[in-house]
């Protein structure tokens, strides 16, 4: 009797990670906001690590937010890290994956990369430009020296001043960096680009990922299906 359970659970856990594995979006819980697992952005392919909520004054949601890595210089990037920084969370080419989602060496791999990346941020409450603009900065604060000069002059001010709109319950807002550009789409109004923005690309990452990131529980949570970039290649090993 025993043994014949084994096998019926056995075949449920197989079934379960089968459908886990044809998944084609990923629900954030407490918003119930979906987010594809894999999207083109920018005409480049991305997949999706995490989805997470963030949550203003642990009152209420702000948005529902889907963390994204470009599939082509993000997975040759992530194989260096498996084998490099991230070697002790490696055992006999399985990952520790729990242990990796809390770790500072993800997080870091994370906004330092140079690989493209995006995050697609999908709203349940109404906000305005200002609002938006004043989370940003107060991050940004903690990245950025001399702050108050930097904020006045481009490529800063200029981010600052594409994410300077007011958007709605239900409206979407897409920001994405590759290279030295970084992409801002913000509800209805059209896609800004911001070109030899280098120098700001790594502390706008940090707003979400840094040690001091606009909210914990919103990091972790956009790490939380890391697995979809794959565990290390045989030639990575």
């Amino acid at each position: 009797m025993k043994k014949a359970t084994l096998v019926i659970m056995g075949f449920a856990m197989f079934a379960a990670a089968g459908l886990w594995a044809q998944a084609t979006t990923v629900t954030e819980s407490e918003t119930g906001k979906s987010f594809d697992v894999h999207k083109s952005i920018g005409g480049q392919d991305h997949v999706l690590i995490g989805v997470g909520a963030r949550e203003a004054y642990g009152a209420f949601n702000v948005y529902a937010a889907g963390m994204y890595i470009q599939e082509s210089s993000g997975g040759s990037s992530w194989q260096r890290f498996l084998t490099n920084q991230a070697a002790s969370f490696v055992t006999d080419g399985e990952v520790n994956w729990s242990g990796l989602k809390d770790s500072s060496t993800l997080y870091q791999w994370i906004y330092s990369g140079s690989f493209g990346k995006a995050i697609w941020m999908k709203f349940v409450r109404d906000v305005t430009g200002q609002q938006v603009v004043d989370a940003y900065k107060e991050t940004l604060k903690k990245s950025i020296d001399d702050f108050d000069t930097a904020v006045a002059q481009s490529p800063l001010k200029d981010f600052l001043e594409a994410a300077n709109h007011d958007v709605a319950n239900g409206a979407e807002m897409m920001l994405w960096t590759r290279g030295s550009d970084i992409h801002l789409k913000s509800g209805s109004n059209a896609e800004v680009t911001i070109s030899d923005a280098s120098s700001i690309i790594r502390p706008i990452w940090r707003i979400w990922f840094g040690p001091e990131p606009i909210q914990v529980p919103l990091r972790r949570g956009m790490v939380n299906n890391v697995e979809n970039l794959g565990g290390p290649t045989a030639a990575a090993e």
